[in-house]
């Protein structure tokens, strides 16, 4: 059985769709209620904040697999638990947030950093003491069905208001990736025999167009179907826009993300595909699907 963890964020709720697609047997966790259980699946409602109640030890047991989709620091505290069940391999999502964002200023997201790199050392320590072979995903800017926090908030932004505002030339490289290219990417990794043996992998995984954020932009407009209109201003001028757009709308950039958009943040993801086929789409290749509101 396979144990998936965010079950409704923006790569596990697609996740338990193929394997319910597929009539694996696995178990769903999130915070919220789940729908109606079937012959292959169930649900638990479990905040992972929150010990685990003796009644969901109980569920877990006699699972062999997690898919951790949930933020990668909630897992050490709940290893001993998922060992417990039976638990003897592991694929866990965690970001390249922690290679980008290393020399940020941002306090909000150096702590983001420190979680990701701390809980990345953790799981490693932790599997290792319990012999459990372990996949470390590093994703690049998901998107996906309209409900990720990246693309689709440009997309609000720009219904909206019919236009988008970029720091400089924005020239910075993408390389946004489809949460369904995650999920093949998730059970290709539970199933690969470069995780036997206890070994250990990380991989960082991208899409396959790499982009300036113009570019990105640009496509997001096409995809809409709107004219492309791109303001462009110096970053000094940014930051009291950022200020004006908060107030109006959910679009929360900060200074340190406006930066940024003159950075490159591709990344190589050969690894990837030598060890687990890894075969990313095009960018937007269905907007009317992850462009929908």
């Amino acid at each position: 059985m396979i144990v998936v963890t965010g079950a409704r964020g923006v790569v596990g709720q697609p996740l338990c769709q193929r394997l319910a697609g597929e009539a694996r047997h696995y178990t769903s966790v999130s915070r919220q209620a789940g729908g109606a259980s079937t012959h292959s699946s169930s649900h638990l409602q479990w905040d992972l904040s929150e010990v685990p109640s003796a009644k969901i030890e109980q569920q877990l047991s006699g699972a062999t697999s997690l898919i951790h989709c949930a933020p990668i620091w909630l897992l050490p505290v709940h290893f001993d638990a998922f060992a417990k069940a039976g638990i003897n391999n592991m694929v866990v999502f965690s970001s390249t947030s922690v290679i980008s964002k290393q020399q940020t200023v941002d306090a909000s997201e150096q702590q983001l950093v420190t979680q990701l790199s701390q809980s990345e050392d953790a799981v490693k320590r932790l599997c290792l003491s319990h012999g459990i072979r372990l996949t470390i995903l590093r994703p690049s800017l998901i998107y996906g069905y309209g409900r990720d926090q990246n693309v689709s908030h440009i997309a609000k932004f720009i219904t909206r208001f019919g236009f988008m505002v970029l720091v400089g030339k924005a020239s910075g490289l993408r390389q946004p990736v489809h949460a369904d290219d995650l999920v093949n990417l998730a059970l290709n990794a539970i199933d690969a025999v470069a995780t036997e043996n206890n070994q250990q992998r990380t991989y960082n995984v991208a899409g396959k167009d790499v982009l300036s954020y113009r570019e990105m932009v640009t496509r997001i407009f096409q995809g809409l179907k709107r004219p492309v209109r791109i303001l462009s201003i110096p970053l000094w001028l940014f930051r009291p826009a950022l200020a004006l757009a908060a107030k109006v709308s959910k679009f929360s950039y900060t200074p340190e993300m406006a930066t940024r958009m003159n950075q490159d943040m591709n990344y190589d993801y050969s690894a990837a595909v030598t060890d687990l086929g890894f075969s990313p789409q095009g960018f937007l290749e269905q907007p009317e699907r992850d462009l929908r509101p």
